[in-house]
């Protein structure tokens, strides 16, 4: 089982907070919190660095994180559901709340991904 050192809040005020990397649903670079923002079904943390560092690291640590626009990234064995029209990402079929938007052509180069590999994920239109 792997960790990401995070904080809860965005000063790290709080201190740090291990938190399981197979519990992550996307990660997403905010401009505001100039920190990449980690969401889990359960909250929101926060590190620093850059998108693109981390889905690399996380990728090389055996991980499967897809970039899926230009500040987010998910956590492909999270997703439940994909909408073919409004190209969002579900982790949760039941509680709509958590989703991850993203950008036309790398919804649909996942999308693929998933018709090879993941047949179980549900695609709506």
């Amino acid at each position: 089982m792997q960790y990401l050192t995070v904080t809860r809040d965005i000063e790290g005020e709080s201190g740090i907070v291990n938190l399981k990397v197979s519990d992550i649903l996307f990660l997403e670079w905010s401009t505001r919190a100039e920190r990449v923002v980690v969401h889990t079904r359960v909250g929101e943390y926060y590190m620093t660095g850059i998108l693109k560092y981390w889905t690399s690291v996380l990728n090389n640590s055996g991980f499967t994180f897809r970039v899926v626009d230009r500040n987010s990234a998910v956590n492909v064995n999270q997703i439940e559901m994909l909408d073919s029209n409004l190209k969002i990402a579900y982790f949760d079929t039941h509680d709509l709340s958590k989703s991850c938007t993203m950008a036309i052509m790398r919804y649909k180069k996942l999308e693929n991904e998933f018709m090879v590999c993941k047949s179980s994920i549900k695609i709506v239109t």
